[in-house]
């Protein structure tokens, strides 16, 4: 199949636009949002190549799919995302390092980029798209295609890491890290807490994680230019936002928002799965957590009190369930696999019951859905209580579950109308917008392409961590105001020892 795709590209007129997309994240959720947008891009005539670690055969004739091979194997090897459940704040952002590093050296052993790398040497690329969630251990495949125009984008929200590096200034007074159960309204002390570990995480990236990840590719590349260097050609960072979701954050001109690019209207969903819909007189629940944590993996009690929970209310439950299940309530109904975003458009579909993940989110309140959210890591803990805030749902703690905690939780969602009637409006603010987010990201993506970039990066993103937070101008404020408080208080005492002395 490579060898074929890479004879199509080779003999392609030179006018004709050929895209490399690199979605390089061990989530199928990435990979779902990252395709929209690149076989997107395919419809729109461009030849997009997409190097992904998640299976797919959805090719079309200028669309093709190269294997990053391994990358689960080796992740899953090295990583338990369910211990995630129980690391602090801390661990986790040592944690996030550890995925990065894990990763990168099934990158560099994969035979797919050995198939890119054997690309011939004069070959171009007319756009490089990156997704920037993780680290940086492929960047020197802008170097190795002698730097063609790039976009870099995530699906991960706004991760603080990456707004820095891409010269937006952060905000740690109102914008949550998202590894930390605040909304955007702080206390002092969780200020505090929010500004270190957000600092943090971003000083390991800068310092350790991107010179640890430089060394581990110049086994495959050879000498490339630091990472630092690297990202700064990304021209511009489509990033999966929108203020009315996740609140107001001042975005640098660089910055575009194009949150749910991947939502849409729902298509028509298997048959048995639209009997089940059709025929829930009751209302369905869609039971989902989402595509990193098994539904089939966590423990055998907690899942015993969600079917107890289940087995007493009316209506039906459609549960992504990654294998059998024995003693299924007759209301309760698994499958491996369900086409989330069609089923959420469903009439009959009232409540998401999910991880809070950010791109289910944004599905549910594009199709008017409230949602309970049992948060396991990452931005879900955020996101779950940037919900609760707004009253679009609840959030549901996993430590905590019992039969009569979940039903609890299902009966104070289900029964109050404040929930719906807030989501249904928020769902119609997200839908009215001049563009869609995929189309904004589709004309960004050809901006770069038909001007071979984009100058819109502030000044900031060039400039050293104090410069950027201010803090040289405050040091500089303080000795002066040291220098003169000094000055006045000697003569103060001059002037009293004169007088003394009269």
């Amino acid at each position: 199949m490579y060898s074929v795709w890479l004879l199509i590209l080779c003999t392609t007129n030179v006018f004709s636009t050929n895209i490399l997309y690199i979605s390089p994240v061990p989530s199928p959720s990435h990979h779902i949002w990252n395709r929209i947008f690149g076989f997107e891009l395919a419809k729109r005539g461009h030849n997009v190549t997409f190097f992904s670690p998640d299976n797919d055969n959805n090719e079309s004739g200028n669309y093709s799919h190269i294997l990053m091979d391994g990358l689960y194997d080796q992740f899953n090897k090295n990583i338990n995302l369910k211990d995630m459940l129980d690391y602090t704040a801390t661990q986790a952002i040592t944690e996030f390092v550890k995925m990065c590093m894990v990763s990168c050296e099934a990158y560099l052993e994969s035979k797919g980029l050995q198939f890119i790398l054997n690309y011939p040497s004069n070959f171009k690329f007319s756009l490089i798209i990156f997704d920037v969630s993780m680290g940086s251990c492929l960047y020197p495949l802008l170097h190795r295609f002698d730097y063609p125009p790039a976009v870099a984008v995530t699906p991960f929200l706004l991760p603080p890491y990456v707004a820095y590096n891409f010269g937006n200034l952060l905000n740690p007074s109102y914008t949550p890290w998202y590894n930390l159960p605040y909304s955007h309204e702080m206390t002092f002390m969780q200020r505090v807490w929010n500004s270190a570990h957000m600092y943090t995480e971003i000083i390991l990236r800068n310092v350790k994680l991107y010179k640890d990840e430089h060394e581990k590719t110049k086994q495959i590349f050879g000498e490339v230019p630091p990472m630092e260097v690297l990202e700064r050609h990304f021209s511009l960072l489509l990033t999966n936002t929108n203020p009315i979701l996740n609140g107001p954050q001042p975005l640098a001109p660089n910055v575009i928002a194009v949150g749910g690019l991947h939502t849409r209207k729902p298509s028509q969903v298997p048959q048995d799965l639209l009997t089940i819909l059709d025929g829930a007189t009751n209302g369905v629940i869609l039971f989902s957590l989402g595509t990193n944590i098994r539904s089939d993996q966590i423990d055998h009690k907690a899942r015993k009190a969600v079917l107890d929970a289940f087995s007493k209310i009316k209506e039906t439950v459609i549960w992504k369930f990654e294998s059998t299940i024995d003693g299924l309530p007759k209301n309760v109904i698994v499958r491996e696999w369900l086409p989330q975003n069609d089923i959420l458009g469903h009439p009959n579909v009232k409540l998401l019951f999910g991880h809070g993940g950010g791109l289910s989110i944004q599905e549910a309140i594009y199709h008017g859905v409230p949602i309970i959210c049992v948060p396991f890591m990452l931005d879900q803990h955020f996101n779950a209580h940037n919900l609760v805030a707004k009253k679009l749902g609840i959030l549901l703690e996993f430590r905590l579950i019992t039969t009569d905690y979940v039903l609890k939780k299902l009966r104070e969602i289900l029964d109050d109308p404040t929930y719906v009637n807030n989501v249904r409006k928020l769902s119609r603010q997200f839908r009215d917008q001049a563009i869609t987010p995929l189309d904004k990201a589709v004309f960004w993506a050809e901006y770069v392409m038909r001007h071979g970039g984009a100058n819109f990066s502030t000044s900031f993103r060039d400039s050293s961590f104090y410069s950027l937070l201010g803090l040289d101008v405050c040091g500089l404020l303080i000795v002066i105001i040291a220098s003169i408080s000094i000055v006045v208080f000697k003569l103060v005492k001059l002037n009293l020892m004169w007088i003394n002395t009269v």
